[in-house]
């Protein structure tokens, strides 16, 4: 039965005419940026999911996530997802689809926002590694997740207002651009500031977790500490003046970005599934995966600048290294691939302050070659 939702998507689409093509500069593909979620899934893909019915309520959404057999994951889904996360974020987990393109697979016929079983797993091991004894982990995962794809949702209801009042398609044609390159779009960094500002409530307590998450995510997903009003303004630039993400800033609309009436944003009106990939590598294939780490040699710059002006740091990035052969998946650590270095170049953090850039030489050898600031090493 249709809600309001439902409704107003329908009757603001069906008088929307002008449908503008986007004539952005080419950028190269990332094969790490797969959109699959706003365009039509391949057939190599369909089917390849169970699904359990709508649920909207936190308790019936527990316990329908608790429904079937729950298994540990094993380590190859460990290491897929954490690998995921480093290249596509939180939709490695769970994804929002829009009302619009209820007749697209996955799932043709429905829409909202769609938990990936081990990824509800995975959250919840996560907080109970990090918070051992504390609340209630499975609601937490459920929560944590939910927030950032609920912002997803209240983006679309959103970009609907700026439609019908524009008088023309906006959310299609900016995704349709986005193809490819989807982790530059700002709307992912506030999706993430949600997160954030939810897990730094006293009733909540994810702080620390939520952020370590976070920070290891690409791109936009990684700028949620931002000032807020500054990414509203990138995203209202882009959705309503259809410009290339960062190249336009709407200051004066920024401040209407999450003015979503609140009869739109009741938790009923935005459908929740629980889903199960019969083939999980099918899902994030293809995925990166973290080079094991053998040995950490230090190179010639970083054995100068720890016996001269970062001498203070030995002791830490001693610690981190032992870490990183420990397991390089710590979330503390913050290791990701850091691209803008050049292939095989990576990113690990040595405490609050200071970051670490490796080089993978083969056979989980890596040369540590610069150490310093996290923004003069280019990380904001």
């Amino acid at each position: 039965m249709a809600n309001i939702a439902d409704r107003l998507f329908v009757s603001v689409l069906n008088n929307l005419k002008y449908f503008p093509d986007l004539d952005w500069p080419d950028t190269p593909n990332d094969p790490a940026d797969v959109d699959q979620i706003d365009e039509p899934i391949d057939s190599e893909n369909d089917g390849i999911f169970s699904i359990d019915e709508e649920q909207t309520s936190n308790d019936a959404l527990e316990q329908l996530a608790g429904s079937r057999v729950a298994v540990e994951l094993d380590q190859d889904e460990v290491e897929a997802i954490e690998g995921g996360i480093r290249s596509r974020g939180f939709e490695t987990l769970a994804f929002y689809k829009s009302r619009r393109f209820i007749s697209h697979r996955p799932f043709a016929g429905r829409w909202g926002i769609f938990y990936l079983k081990q990824g509800l797993i995975y959250i919840e091991s996560q907080i109970n590694r990090v918070y051992p004894g504390y609340g209630e982990p499975k609601k937490l995962a459920i929560n944590f997740l939910r927030e950032h794809e609920r912002f997803h949702y209240r983006a679309d209801i959103q970009t609907l207002m700026f439609e019908t009042t524009l008088g023309k398609h906006l959310y299609l044609p900016l995704h349709k651009a986005l193809r490819g390159r989807r982790t530059n779009f700002v709307e992912e960094a506030l999706a993430n500031r949600q997160v954030w500002d939810w897990s730094r409530k006293e009733s909540v307590g994810l702080e620390e977790f939520a952020k370590d998450f976070m920070l290891l995510q690409p791109n936009a997903y990684a700028r949620f500490l931002e000032p807020r009003l500054d990414l509203a303004a990138e995203w209202a630039g882009t959705v309503v003046d259809q410009k290339p993400p960062g190249s336009t800033f709407r200051e004066d609309l920024s401040h209407w970005v999450e003015t979503t009436p609140s009869g739109l944003m009741r938790s009923s009106l935005c459908p929740e599934y629980v889903i199960y990939p019969d083939k999980w590598s099918r899902w994030i294939s293809p995925a990166l995966v973290l080079p094991p780490v053998n040995a950490v040699q230090d190179g010639e710059d970083v054995v100068k600048i720890l016996h001269g002006r970062l001498a203070h740091l030995q002791l830490k990035w001693e610690q981190t290294k032992r870490k990183l052969l420990e397991n390089r998946l710590l979330h503390g650590l913050n290791f990701k691939p850091w691209p803008k270095d050049g292939p095989e170049r990576y990113s690990v953090r040595v405490d609050d302050n200071f970051r670490a850039h490796l080089h993978h030489v083969g056979s989980g050898i890596w040369n540590a070659y610069i150490l310093g600031p996290h923004k003069k090493l280019g990380h904001g």
